[in-house]
């Protein structure tokens, strides 16, 4: 039975029992080029078609039955490609191609000819494919350049959206981010927009599809450019060994270069090392970190380093000639076989030694002068050398001649021929002095500085002198003593000079005494004279 045959009486019938229904399906269904379309009718509860057919009209308005049953009898004009499932009562078209796209329409009929019909429109879409991201730039420069993104795909009505990893949406901020379509502009990158791998989605209503992951690089820095030495002191030992390393923030590695006092040096690794440091090494290094993209520079700080020679050998000169007092002229000279001094200090006998108006100290202090030496600079004398590292120090006897002073005769003025005499002559002199004594006038065969009389006779009184000669300043001196010999016994029969003077004191007090007496008595009071 053919269903178009019967379409006239059916509807006439539907008309006059007025038991017609309405089918209910989408107004619009898409589907994808090679996919399948599915077609949902929804019919009335307890509605069993017997009948069905379905029409399509393509955009040129021509007319075609794609699919026609009647009770068990199926009839098809899609070589297969329509399917329609009696229990779900789903339509399915398909692998579609772009000729499928038009007008469909459904009738369902049951067997009390009531019956269900609709229409839809079939969107025939092309599928989503080749999503792909393409740079306008092969590579950025932070700060510099301007990156657009394009997704490119091929598809039917699509939109795009854009990943920072796998999962994460880019958030636009319509500046520094913008979303135009399917480009995504970056203005004046950063290193951290790029950060990970990119992706684009390209979609329609019926697929998405996600490119492969994009990765840029960014080329930034340098910058946080640090230098540091180890030892981390700024004084160093000569001979010692030192490390400097340098690193920078950058991408590609910044390419390092060193610097010493402002001049560049061959090494270009990140480490620059030193063993048996000399002191021409002393100065100031830096590095400088250069990135070949980003054409940018960088500067460390500079940092000092001194090498310093530890002070060793340190020895006082002085004068090679006899020192006399009042006459010499004494240099005194400190200098050390080793390392530089940054002090110099003097002592004596352990006391700081400072100038003075005999004193001379040179403006680098390392030589004393004393243009008229003095006994009072006889002593020893230190000199201490010091740098930032080391301290050394020698020492200088000076010994000073001077004398014979202060000559003087020690010993009795009277003795009796039973005593023993001792005359001893005192003498300051460096060296000591030699002696000569004289007995009034003549010499005597003493040259020590005691001179003994055992049992003097009355003959041994007279004048002794003295003399004191040092044989290095030619100087000598004299002192004169007088000695009186008396008799056994007489010397204690007479008074001594101070019993004398105590004797005559005595006497001169009592007599005061006896005067003052006299006086008291010779003024008593007599009569008072009547005033009448």
């Amino acid at each position: 039975m053919d269903l178009c045959s019967l379409r006239a009486p059916l509807l006439i019938l539907a008309a006059i029992i007025c038991c017609s229904y309405s089918l209910l399906v989408p107004l619009k269904i898409s589907g994808v080029k090679g996919k399948y379309a599915i077609f949902p009718l929804k019919i009335t509860d307890g509605f069993q078609p017997n009948a069905v057919k379905i029409t399509f009209t393509n955009s040129a308005g021509e007319f075609t039955t794609v699919y026609n049953r009647v009770g068990e009898k199926v009839t098809t004009s899609s070589n297969g490609r329509a399917v329609y499932n009696q229990t779900t009562y789903e339509f399915q078209l398909g692998p579609l191609t772009p000729g499928d796209a038009g007008q469909y329409s459904f009738i369902l009929v049951d067997t009390e000819y009531n019956m269900n019909e609709g229409q839809t429109t079939l969107e025939v879409l092309e599928p989503v494919a080749d999503v792909v991201i393409v740079s306008s730039l092969p590579e950025a420069v932070e700060f510099n350049s301007t990156v657009v993104l394009t997704c490119s795909a091929k598809g039917s009505f699509l939109s795009y959206k854009w990943l920072n990893g796998s999962t994460t949406p880019v958030v636009v901020d319509g500046k520094h981010l913008v979303l135009n379509g399917s480009q995504l502009i970056i203005t004046e990158v950063l290193r951290t927009d790029l950060r990970g791998s990119i992706y684009c989605v390209a979609e329609n209503q019926l697929e998405s599809v996600r490119s492969t992951a994009f990765n840029m690089s960014v080329s930034y820095g340098p910058e946080s450019i640090s230098m540091k030495k180890v030892p981390d002191e700024i004084d160093l030992k000569k001979g010692s060994n030192l490390t400097m390393s340098c690193s920078a923030v950058s991408s590609p590695a910044a390419e390092l270069k060193w610097l010493f006092n402002g001049a560049e040096l061959p090494d270009k690794s990140a480490t620059l090392a030193y063993t048996n440091l000399e002191e021409n090494q002393s100065g100031n290094y830096s590095c400088v970190a250069y990135n070949s993209k980003t054409k940018r520079y960088a500067a460390s700080q500079v940092i000092t380093v001194s090498i310093i020679e530890a002070i060793s050998g340190t020895n006082v000169t002085g004068p090679i000639s006899l020192l006399i007092a009042g006459n010499s002229t004494a240099n005194l000279t400190c200098k050390s076989s080793m390392g530089k001094a940054d002090s110099v200090t003097w002592f004596k006998d352990e006391k700081p030694l400072a100038a003075s108006d005999r004193i001379i100290i040179s403006t680098d202090k390392k030589t004393i002068s004393i243009p008229i030496v003095q006994k009072e600079d006889a002593g020893q004398y230190k000199c201490k050398l010091s740098n930032k590292l080391s301290t050394d120090s020698s020492i200088y006897n000076m010994q000073i001649y001077y004398g014979p002073e202060k000559v003087s005769i020690e010993g009795p003025k009277k003795a009796e021929v039973v005593d023993t005499v001792v005359m001893t002559c005192k003498v300051t002199s460096i060296p000591p002095a030699t002696y000569i004594w004289k007995f009034n006038g003549s010499l005597l065969e003493i040259t020590t500085a005691e001179f003994k009389i055992e049992k003097p006779s009355f003959e041994n009184s007279g004048i002794y002198t003295c003399e004191a000669r040092n044989h290095i300043t030619g100087l000598s001196q004299t002192a004169t003593h007088n000695l009186l010999v008396k008799g056994e016994g007489e010397l204690n029969d007479q008074l001594s000079s101070g019993a004398i003077a105590a004797i005559v004191i005595a006497v001169l007090v009592i007599v005061a005494i006896i005067i003052a007496v006299i006086i008291r008595k010779r003024r008593k009071p007599g009569d008072i004279a009547s005033p009448y």
